[in-house]
């Protein structure tokens, strides 16, 4: 009997042990790299998530530095039990920390304009990471020592962003502030309207014009109706009527409530006065001239607004006291007169005092006060203002008393026309003059994150970049105790504040 016989009896007959071997070897060929693949696979999936949920902690914490200007971020490190919002602060299982481990100079301190701020243990879903934060604003700064030899956007000179607007989230929310709004400019256009002897001037202007009596009525409302761009409106003002000017009062007096060290804080009042002529003959008082300061029947007034009661800032070492002051308002173009701004301190505190214009339109077509480009510079380059910084009494104040922060010199379209002080280069805002006070000698700043040379040294401390660019870097945790190693770095995004 053949072998091929036995084995077709044998029904129940095994692979040999040959065989046997044959087959595990070439399954071991086929499972071993698919089971690397797997984990492979796995740890890929794992990783991803890790970086995903490290992108997420990323983009969170850069959407909560784009609500805080470099002061109050610093201020939340420096003392996050306080208040702590760049991130929720639940996430956050380690602790916050500002650092200055970048770019030190030989004394340990750090570096102007840059700001660098560390997180352990930020919780994100699961996960934990460490995180960097570095705020800088040196590329915007003006260079001590310009290369005269290299372009202006050189790093090496650092060209600033003179097209900088003052912005009012970028300023301390605790002291007094007056914003100018368009409730408050359509309040006083108003009230142009409600006085009965300018109703009688603005129909014999229309009348004289060509309008139909019939037509008179229709005519004087399309004027009023601010769905109509061609309404009266801030844009055209100073065309339709023969004078318009206003003054902006700003007075700061002692507040009966008073702070917790028992001090009395100072409470805040901006009053705006607008005049506006038609055919108006001052000798013998005729013709239509409205003086205002709101309309009653809108409900908006613009005289003694209150802007709340500010605290007094006290120096531990000399006790002297300054008081914070920001004033946004809207230039009055085509005004016959300067703006006449009057700052009144009874307070007896210094003033650290910020005034900044603010631009129309917003870029919103549809605004009846909506300038192109072209229109606004050359508006803004006849605008002025006059400012009266005084006592109590209405004496000058001295100029060791107040410093100024101001964007009145920069124009609004971005085109920097500060003008120079002769025989020197200083230069000074030249849309800006201040009652008796020479303005190469104040201790004015510009508003775009860098010094005029005519201002002073900045207090320690004390941070006035608005623009700055920002890097967000999130990292293996454990990173932050070893001074955030790149090899430990899973993901950065990088912004500014104007990108």
């Amino acid at each position: 009997m053949t072998e091929a016989d036995r084995r077709k009896l044998n029904k129940d007959a095994g692979f040999s042990l040959l065989e046997l071997l044959i087959a595990v070897v070439i399954l071991a060929i086929i499972v071993i790299p698919l089971l690397n693949l797997f984990l492979s696979s796995n740890r890929l999936n794992i990783k991803s998530r890790q970086t995903l949920r490290a992108t997420t902690a990323a983009q969170d914490i850069m959407e909560g530095l784009k609500a805080y200007d470099i002061e109050e971020i610093k201020a939340q490190f420096d003392d996050p039990a306080s208040g702590f919002y760049v991130i929720d602060s639940r996430m956050i299982k380690g602790k916050v920390e500002e650092r200055y481990d970048l770019e030190v100079d030989p004394s340990g301190a750090a570096a102007p304009g840059l700001y660098v701020f560390g997180m352990k243990e930020l919780n994100m879903q699961g996960s934990k990471f460490d995180a960097k934060i570095v705020v800088d604003g040196r590329r915007y700064m003006n260079p001590l020592n310009p290369d005269p030899s290299k372009p202006a956007d050189d790093p090496a000179n650092r060209a600033f962003n003179s097209a900088a607007m003052a912005d009012a989230r970028s300023i301390d929310k605790k002291n007094g502030t007056f914003v100018e709004t368009d409730k408050i400019r359509q309040a006083v256009m108003e009230n142009v309207f409600a006085d009965g002897d300018m109703k009688t001037e603005i129909k014999a202007v229309l009348k004289a014009s060509g309008v139909a009596d019939a037509d008179l009525d229709t005519k004087y409302d399309e004027l009023r109706d601010p769905s109509n761009p061609n309404m009266v409106c801030y844009k055209n003002a100073g065309t339709f009527f023969d004078h318009v000017s206003r003054t902006i009062e700003v007075t700061l007096s002692d507040s009966s409530e008073t702070d917790e060290d028992g001090r009395k804080k100072v409470a805040m009042e901006v009053t705006q006065t607008y005049v506006f002529d038609y055919n108006y003959d001052p000798v013998t008082d005729t013709g239509g001239h409205v003086v205002t300061t709101g309309n009653m029947g809108s409900g908006v007034m613009v005289k003694d607004m209150p802007c709340g009661n500010i605290t007094r800032n006290v120096d531990a070492g000399t006790g002297d006291e300054t008081i914070n002051v920001n004033l946004f308002y809207y230039p009055l173009y085509g005004a016959s007169t300067p703006d006449k701004i009057i700052i009144k301190n009874g307070s007896g505190a210094d003033l650290n005092l910020l005034i900044a214009k603010q631009r129309y339109d917003k870029g919103n077509p549809a605004d009846p006060d909506y300038l192109m480009d072209s229109k606004l510079m050359a508006e803004e380059q006849t605008y002025r203002a006059d400012l009266a910084i005084q006592n109590g009494s209405g004496s000058p104040l001295a100029k060791d008393k107040f410093s100024l922060k101001t964007n009145l010199g920069l124009n609004l379209v971005g085109k920097q026309y500060l003008g120079g002080v002769p025989g020197s280069d200083i230069k000074v805002p030249t849309q800006l003059s201040v009652e008796s006070q020479s303005l190469n000698q104040l201790d004015i700043f510009t508003l775009d994150g860098v010094r005029s040379p005519l201002g002073k040294a900045g207090t320690p401390g004390e941070i006035t970049e608005l623009i700055y660019d920002v890097e967000v870097s999130v990292y293996e945790e454990g990173a932050a105790a070893k001074d955030f190693p790149d090899e430990m770095r899973m993901v950065r995004i990088e912004g500014s504040t104007t990108n």
